[in-house]
């Protein structure tokens, strides 16, 4: 699964380049980038190209099998139907039509009915390799190119002071927001994460409820945007369960106002040697989660893949619209009656206790994320193995929670001013919350590498010392809707197949015995193709030759009698208009006469 968090910048990929695209069920495919347009515009040349391939293909097929049936028939008349299928073979649903009236005009034979057939699959054939073909050409939903390597930017934690610590957060907060965005992508962004509901471990003796909330996803290669190792995958399970024995007392505090805030203090993991940490309504007015990670590990499924983290929520003496029993949103009666809110928040909240246990697999083999580079056959550049530490090596829910500050818990969507919703509000929506944005925010763990601002704060861990970016620190993808991988295969392959039929089609039909199925070309040639008749037939014709000839010679001479006639004619109307003795003469002589 995809989630693109954010647009990417035309700076930040290589297009018109060759690359391998990750396709978890394919697995790696040889592809080259291009822009959208581009790609759709090849995508129907190529169709085109294709038809044009099926015409020579379909040109060879039935010369051959007409070529065959000929030599069968020769000396004899042959079907009308064998020049229709000759003549039509680049219109097959006109061949299908045609083939069919010819088969109802003419005495049905097993042959023709072969043909028809034939000319069936034929057409069903074409129409299933233009829907077939095509998504070979242009990669189903790739819209992906490799990641441009001088793009990339990974912050540098080691050794930051104040400054440094304080630009990083600044640095990397956008990334996580952008992944709480993606949580609205609603069932299909659940169904790649599980959570279980809460599981009761009992009760305090205070009628609290002990929960257990058990979570998980996965992530592969694939996800990530690795363009060699697209089955690479890191699992991920974890459990949660509120812990009530790390509180240790409630303070309260009187502030100018003469109003009374109580804060309660807890000891994180119980160590009793820290300083306690408290929380209160001086965290703000509403509910907040504290994030911590813990140096305990205990055994997981590898010695080293196992962390803890913790959550501390401050949701003590808020008010609310409804009521609740969550742990940590457990209501009690408003001091002051208020039609508005007549319920707060109890103070001796559970902190939320939890491991997660890592574990990167690869054909079978497992590691831990700094192992990595101890899995048979997985190759990854030293820069990648450096970006997934320096990424991945802390639970990623908990930098989720940590960087989200006051957006972290799903109850803060139901407060309006300063009162919230207690009875819509609960720990397993909170977590359900944090899983799956943590779980958007590894799947983009090296997509969001091109998407920091520039800065010189944190120094790049992706460069070495001359600056420039490490080899195999760019072995991945980026997605944007501008760009669409197009299948190397493909695109080689099927011009290389319309040439190859092409030249075939031409040595077969010209160079060949194969090249007197051309006679076909004509529906009234069929004549040419068949043998002499019989004698008698021929001396009737002869016959038949001399008649016509006798009454050509007599038509001859009646045209030639015309023809003497016409030309008489023709004299004697040129001496009539010429003579002198015609009446128009006459008229004009006497009126001469007269005059004088």
């Amino acid at each position: 699964m995809v989630l693109s968090t954010a647009q990417q910048l035309n700076s930040t990929y290589l297009a018109w380049t060759r690359f391998t695209y990750p396709d978890e069920d394919k697995g790696p495919i040889d592809a080259i980038a291009v822009p959208k347009s581009v790609g759709d515009t090849l995508n129907s040349a190529y169709a085109l190209i294709l038809d044009m391939a099926l015409i020579n293909f379909w040109s060879i097929f039935f010369g051959i099998v007409l070529y065959v049936y000929m030599l069968q028939r020769k000396g004899r008349q042959l079907n009308p139907l064998a020049p229709k299928l000759w003549n039509k073979r680049s219109d097959l649903i006109d061949l299908v039509i045609g083939a069919f009236t010819s088969l109802s005009q003419t005495c049905p034979s097993p042959m023709a009915a072969l043909l028809l057939l034939l000319c069936l699959a034929s057409w069903v054939g074409q129409k299933a390799t233009g829907i077939l073909v095509p998504p070979l050409i242009l990669i189903k939903d790739a819209n992906a190119a490799p990641v441009n390597p001088n793009a990339i930017y990974v912050p540098n934690t080691a050794n930051l002071g104040a400054s440094g610590r304080a630009g990083l957060f600044a640095l990397e907060a956008p990334r996580y927001l952008r992944a709480l965005g993606s949580t609205a992508a609603g069932e299909e962004l659940r169904k790649k994460v599980d959570i279980s509901q809460g599981t009761s471990l009992g009760q305090t003796s205070d009628g609290d409820n002990i929960l257990r909330i058990d979570y998980g996803y996965s992530a592969t290669g694939a996800d990530m945007g690795l363009q060699k190792y697209p089955d690479l995958t890191l699992r991920v399970s974890g459990s949660c369960v509120t812990e009530y024995t790390w509180y240790n007392t409630t303070q309260v505090y009187l502030d100018n106002s003469s109003a009374i805030t109580t804060a309660d203090f807890y000891y994180i993991w119980g160590n009793m040697s820290t300083d306690p940490v408290s929380v209160s309504l001086y965290d703000g007015r509403q509910p907040r989660a504290t994030f911590f990670t813990g140096t305990n590990t205990s055994q997981g499924t590898l010695p080293d893949s196992n962390a803890t983290w913790a959550a501390l929520v401050s949701s003590a003496d808020r008010y609310s619209f409804s009521s609740s029993d969550d742990p940590w949103y457990r209501t009690g009666r408003a001091p002051v009656d208020d039609a508005t809110a007549q319920y707060i928040v109890l103070s001796k909240r559970p902190a939320l206790s939890c491991w997660q246990d890592d574990v990167w697999s690869y054909k079978d083999q497992n590691s831990t994320v700094d192992t990595l580079d101890t899995l048979p056959g997985l190759e990854l550049s030293d820069g990648l193995r450096a970006i997934f530490y320096s990424v991945l090596n802390t639970p990623m829910i908990q930098q989720v929670g940590e960087h989200l500050g006051a957006s972290a818990l799903l109850s803060t969507t139901t407060a309006i001013d300063q009162i919230f919703d207690a009875g819509a509000s609960s720990i397993h929506g909170d977590l359900e919350r944090l899983v799956q944005a943590a779980y958007v925010a590894t799947i983009n763990c090296l997509t969001d590498l091109t998407l920091y601002p520039p800065t010189t704060v944190v120094p790049n861990l992706a460069r070495d010392g001359s600056n420039q970016p490490y080899d195999g620190v760019a072995d991945f993808v980026v997605w944007s809707p501008d760009v669409a991988a197009l299948s190397t295969v493909a695109i080689i392959t099927i011009p290389s197949v319309f040439a190859g039929l092409w030249l075939l089609s031409i040595i077969l039909l010209h160079w060949t015995p194969i090249k007197d199925v051309s006679k076909l070309d004509s529906e009234g040639t069929s004549a040419q193709i068949r043998d002499k008749k019989p004698k008698k037939e021929k001396t009737k014709k002869t016959k038949q030759s001399n008649t016509d000839q006798t009454a050509n010679s007599t038509q001859e001479t009646q045209t030639s009698s015309v023809q003497e006639a016409h030309t008489t004619s023709t004299d004697e109307k040129h001496a009539y208009n010429s003579g002198p003795t015609t009446e128009l003469g006459r008229i004009e002589e006497h009126k001469d006469q007269k005059d004088e």
